[in-house]
């Protein structure tokens, strides 16, 4: 039976389909649905039309996962729950339609919710076999115990989602790792930051250009389409070129990441007061992958460790057997076994956070001195990964790292004698001879841009 992992965040909805003991290829979906007259799209398509179209789209229906009718409920959808299983189906569809599911889902989901989740699931074409937390499978990732081995311990797990923030307090208690309690922010997640940004930026366009990329609305689907990628960049440049095109032409502008992260910090300032009351004096802080879309928010909130985007994939992965019951009943899982911490599955805040150098900084595996028992057969970017085969070509671009096996580069992966190896003839990135090879579960940075090794089997 063909098994995956879907973790429910409308930030991204993640499905990962497992072979073995090993994560595969991760599809991401955000939470945005257009509802037409032709159906229910889904995903990235339904966000790329979400501005041009705004009275047929919808981003709530996760946060407000429930029956109540839509304000123009047609014969696709009458209610949120609708569109939440359109979305499920897509996704189940886009990765491979594995047979066995296991969700993860968040401490903001209260029982009717995560009732109406399981409903859903029954009617699709798989079989949901396990139902666990999704804070509480990351945080399995981190390698905070390492560094504070005295158990118990208290640790406090934020993630982001599209209109509100959700933190999940620890409890660790040797062998055990366990969902305490939960907080939710409501007005503070992705959208809102993104909104804030947006408007920040106009306002800018307006000064320079008397030009409002916000009143129209080819213009404002242009502004969001292109904010993660300019938010990506600004996290390591302190200034950055952006344009926009109109009917007048191509306008360009300098953003300064003070004066953007400025625009936010009334925002910012909100959240840690609500932070504040929260976190207990022992609490260590543990953030997850996606509060690092937001430039600058972790380490203004002091986080000790951001985890990396598949920490609940390897979380799941890791405790299965707790996590499926063998008698075939579904029971939601919010106590999981501790895992052995790899210091490499886990990116500290301080170091991930610095102006980035133009090397490539390789964090250590946790035996250097020990053989690696798999070698990487994939390279996972931004959520997608990349097969490495013989050699794979990486291509720098405005818009990010772009990936072939066909079109050459000077920087590439390569494979020899079985081992993989990174070689740029960049002088700032790499020398000419690779010396070090590279292991399941290693990261390598260009510039801004992370990559993670893994690898895929199948069979």
């Amino acid at each position: 039976m063909s098994l995956a992992i879907i973790e429910i965040n409308d930030c991204g909805l993640c499905c990962s389909p497992c072979y073995g003991n090993e994560q595969g290829q991760m599809f991401v979906s955000p939470g945005y649905a257009l509802l037409t007259e032709q159906g229910i799209t889904t995903g990235n398509a339904a966000l790329e039309k979400a501005y041009l179209q705004p009275q047929q789209s919808f981003n709530q229906y996760w946060r407000q996962l429930n029956l109540s009718p839509l304000p123009s409920p047609t014969s696709q959808a009458r209610h949120n729950a609708d569109l939440a299983y359109a979305q499920l189906l897509q996704l189940h569809k886009d990765s491979g339609s594995p047979e066995e599911i296991v969700f993860a889902t968040p401490g903001s989901f209260d029982r009717d919710q995560l009732s109406i989740l399981l409903g859903l699931a029954n009617a699709a074409p798989f079989k949901t076999i396990g139902l666990v937390d999704s804070a509480v499978a990351a945080a399995n990732q981190t390698n905070l115990f390492l560094s504070n081995p005295v158990l118990p311990n208290h640790y406090l797990h934020l993630d982001i989602q599209l209109h509100q923030l959700v933190l999940t307090r620890l409890s660790v208690s040797n062998p055990f790792i366990e969902r305490a309690a939960v907080e939710i922010i409501t007005d503070t997640g992705l959208k809102t930051f993104y909104d804030i940004w947006a408007r920040y930026i106009a306002n800018q366009f307006i000064q320079q250009y008397r030009y409002d990329p916000l009143h129209t609305a080819e213009g404002e689907q242009q502004l969001y389409d292109s904010l993660p990628i300019w938010l990506e960049k600004v996290n390591g440049d302190q200034e950055i070129a952006v344009s926009l095109d109109s009917p007048q032409g191509t306008y360009k502008l300098n953003l300064n990441r003070n004066d953007l992260l400025a625009s936010s910090q009334p925002k910012v300032e909100q959240l840690q007061q609500k932070l504040d009351s929260f976190v207990g004096e022992n609490d260590s802080l543990i953030a997850s992958h996606r509060a690092a879309l937001l430039p600058g928010l972790t380490i203004q909130l002091g986080m000790d460790q951001t985890l990396p985007a598949n920490a609940t994939m390897m979380g799941c992965l890791e405790n299965m057997e707790s996590i499926i019951n063998k008698s075939g009943d579904i029971h939601f899982v919010t106590k999981l076994l501790l895992s052995p911490p790899q210091p490499n599955n886990v990116s500290s805040e301080t170091s991930a956070n610095k102006e980035p150098s133009a090397g490539i900084n390789k964090k250590p595996s946790a035996d250097t001195n020990k053989e690696p028992e798999h070698n990487p057969t994939h390279v996972l970017y931004q959520h997608r990964a990349q097969a490495i085969g013989n050699t794979l070509y990486i291509h720098q671009e405005e818009q990010g790292l772009s990936f072939s096996q066909e079109q050459p580069s000077d920087t590439k992966l390569f494979v020899e004698n079985g081992q993989v190896y990174f070689q740029s003839e960049q002088t700032d990135l790499s020398s000419n001879t690779p010396s070090t090879t590279l292991q399941v579960g290693e990261t390598i940075t260009i510039g801004t841009h992370s990559l993670q090794f893994i690898e895929v089997t199948r069979g």
